[in-house]
């Protein structure tokens, strides 16, 4: 019989670390005024860090003083290297009370001193529970995370997040130092979702902000010089722009000014074809996918995100879709007989659930993988109910519950064991075996199938209730 003691021994080991007279380690983190030394043992840290094991090899040219291995790490806060030791000695991690600032710290931190477990866990975790964050700060966050090739799946979450709603990012203060390979990724993407002549604008006020000498945004003053230095800097972008996508009007008014920074055949070709519809000379890209959003009362675009983000999480097939929200069902359009509710939803595939709590800024809901599938009877002119409970883990572990806050803070709620998913002639949604079930306009929130509740009481009235498909757009 095996029997593991790890709380005792990572207890043990906090211990080692707060009152340790035999340490042969000192590091020194911060600069200027916020520096702070800590006191570690060579042995735990070889053990846990490959990057330590290295750095304290024999191969490695360390720093000592009377005896002791002295490191420096200007790069890494006192905070952060305070939830790096403690993980490094006891395995305990805890992020409650910590900035979204420092969590990014500890993310590339993590990634320097190569702690792959704790690198994985942070960036689901700003992915999971800071998204609300990373939507208010995708300039900076996009600054740090493109330097860290481990870091693809956050990259991919914020140029996601960016493709689906890109007003808030290009209108952001922070967007003029934007780095210009970051600018480039975005507008070679055929899935940014914004017009191409307001992405034009952008692209011109990005490269004014890029050169010192501009020091007016008046193009009719423009030297030549200026024009030189336009052209330069934004070379690269535009064999990336869709011209022949831009209306006449629009060519005409915002990008005919600036001319000289295009080639003179690439010019006349797209004036030839916006004026006299000739067959373009120069490749034409396709025009841009952008999401097109339902006519919702409860979500927002930003909403959409998040939860395209989960779905594509829970898809094995590819991590390269894109997801169009189609309204199937709507509480107050519909109304709340469960017949009428089936007849809109069944055999529609892959479906979001979304309930606007009344008299609340709560919305909450749940991802259905499998869909709604039951059979019409025309005998009973209804469908047949039976009691679906699916308790095989391998079909519910997909299914998934959700709340939003006010600032679309989101909770995500995964199955745990039970029943992931059940619908019968009592209900119209009912996610476990009680986490989620609502029908007739009220609903219960009971949590034991998922690994927490959505709601901190256990019934509600909703204001309004949605339906929506879930449809793949292969990009």
């Amino acid at each position: 019989m095996r029997t593991e003691f790890y709380s005792s021994l990572s207890q043990n080991f906090s211990q080692l670390l707060e009152d340790a007279d035999d340490y042969n380690v000192t590091i020194k983190v911060g600069e200027n005024q916020n520096t702070q030394e800590f006191r570690a043992h060579s042995t735990i840290l070889r053990a846990r860090s490959p990057y330590f094991k290295s750095a304290l090899s024999n191969q490695w040219a360390n720093k000592k003083k009377d005896g002791m291995i002295l490191f420096t790490k200007p790069n890494i806060s006192s905070p952060v290297f305070t939830l790096i030791i403690k993980y490094i000695y006891t395995g305990i991690l805890d992020l409650t009370n910590v900035s979204s600032s420092d969590i990014l710290g500890l993310l590339v931190a993590s990634d320097e001193l190569i702690l792959e477990e704790l690198f994985k866990h942070v960036q689901n975790y700003l992915i999971e529970k800071e998204a609300a964050w990373l939507n208010q700060n995708l300039v900076k966050v996009l600054l740090i995370v493109s330097k860290l090739a481990s870091c693809k799946q956050l990259q991919d979450y914020c140029y996601e997040s960016i493709c689906t709603d890109p007003e808030p990012f290009f209108t952001s203060k922070e967007f003029p130092i934007l780095d210009k390979d970051i600018f480039l990724e975005l507008v070679k993407r055929d899935d940014l979702g914004i017009k191409e002549i307001d992405l034009w604008d952008h692209l011109i006020k990005w490269g004014i902000s890029q050169i010192p000498t501009i020091i007016q945004n008046d193009v009719k003053k423009f030297t030549d010089a200026n024009f030189r230095d336009l052209k330069k800097t934004l070379d690269p972008f535009i064999s990336h722009i869709r011209f022949y996508e831009i209306s006449s009007k629009d060519f005409f008014n915002k990008v005919r000014q600036y001319r000289k920074i295009l080639s003179l055949e690439l010019f006349e070709d797209v004036m030839s074809y916006l004026m006299a519809e000739t067959e373009p000379q120069y490749k034409r890209l396709p025009a841009r996918l952008s999401i097109n959003l339902p006519e919702s009362k409860i979500i927002r675009r930003r909403h959409v995100v998040i939860l395209s983000n989960w779905i594509r999480q829970m898809d094995s097939i590819s991590t390269k879709n894109k997801y169009k929200f189609q309204l199937l069902y709507r509480g107050s359009r519909d109304g709340y007989n469960i017949n009428t509710f089936y007849s809109k939803v069944n055999g529609q595939g892959q479906a979001i659930a979304t309930i606007k709590i009344q008299n609340s800024e709560k919305i909450i809901g749940g991802f259905n993988a499998s869909g709604w599938n039951w059979n019409y009877n025309p005998n009973y002119n209804s469908y047949n109910y039976g009691y679906y409970n699916n308790r095989n883990p391998d079909n519910n572990k997909n299914h998934f519950i959700f709340s939003f806050g006010e600032n679309y803070e989101i909770k995500i709620c995964k199955f745990v064991s039970g029943t992931g998913l059940y619908y019968g002639n009592n209900c119209m949604l009912a996610f476990g075996d009680g986490d989620l079930t609502f029908s007739g306009g009220t609903g219960s929130c009971n949590q034991r199938s998922y690994d927490q509740p959505i709601l901190d009481v256990n019934s509600f009235v909703a204001e309004e209730m949605e339906i929506f498909s879930i449809q793949k757009i292969m990009i």
